[in-house]
């Protein structure tokens, strides 16, 4: 009889524009405090541009899913963000496959926690039911309810292997060990998946680098990217009352 069965239900819930608003919790930056997540709580349209995608993407011509690529400044949430919406895809969409990759092992375990931080404070009346054990790098639902979460770390030189996910999430692409490799791994597994969905992010990085090298791309709306930026003015939290 739990909710999270009924098919309707889930598919309501997979939408994290309404999900992760209605239920999810973070742990405040200003505060430190357990808070009910609020993408405009310290920025203005970066954290609201992450969800505004992972519920409602954006289409080629084609009609395949277009790929993000968000350029923004530090102490944003644009690394906590894209793992909430995932979340809340993952733990309602049966076989849903989703695969972080951040810069380092101990990131990676570090943002997948706070993925653990906000199930645990999810409703338990409507929690996607998960299987036994102590998971760490990976959150594992029932089957007829839920997918799959997996961290990796860009550490090792062949990290993308292998992998065919639904969504995927790129972290701080320039601090990769190869980027390039690595995501030449991950590319033709997701290309031709109309509905894969993929958010790469980081801060400014040289100009000669592969991550400068898909920024442009987006930029220019090449095959199926789509780009955003944000200045550092977009972070509430960066904000002082000046002195008159």
């Amino acid at each position: 009889n739990h909710p999270a069965y009924d098919k309707q239900v889930r598919a309501t819930l997979a939408n994290p524009s309404i999900s992760l608003l209605a239920y999810g919790h973070v742990q405040d930056q200003s505060t430190g405090n357990a808070i009910r997540y609020n993408p405009n709580a310290i920025t203005d349209r970066l954290q609201s541009t992450i969800v505004s995608y992972f519920s409602n993407p954006p289409l080629t011509a084609d009609g395949q899913v277009r790929w993000l690529v968000l350029l923004g400044y530090r102490q944003a949430g644009k690394s906590t963000a894209p793992e909430l919406c995932a979340y809340a895809k993952t733990a309602y969409t049966p076989g849903w496959d989703h695969v972080c990759i951040a810069d380092t092992r101990n990131r990676a375990e570090y943002l997948h926690g706070r993925v653990h931080f906000c199930h645990n404070r999810w409703p338990e009346a409507i929690r996607s039911p998960t299987h036994g054990g102590r998971e760490v790098r990976q959150l594992t639902f029932d089957p007829a309810v839920g997918g799959k979460m997996r961290v990796l770390s860009g550490e090792s030189g062949a990290v993308g292997i292998g992998q065919s996910p639904d969504s995927f999430h790129g972290s701080e692409i320039p601090f990769w060990g190869d980027a390039e490799r690595q995501f030449s791994l991950i590319f033709p597994s997701m290309i031709n998946r109309d509905h894969s969905l993929m958010l790469l992010e980081a801060t400014p990085w040289e100009a000669d680098s592969w991550w400068h090298d898909r920024c442009t791309e987006a930029r220019y709306g090449d095959g199926r990217w789509v780009y955003a930026f944000f200045p550092f003015w977009d972070g509430l939290l960066n904000r002082r009352v000046w002195r008159p």
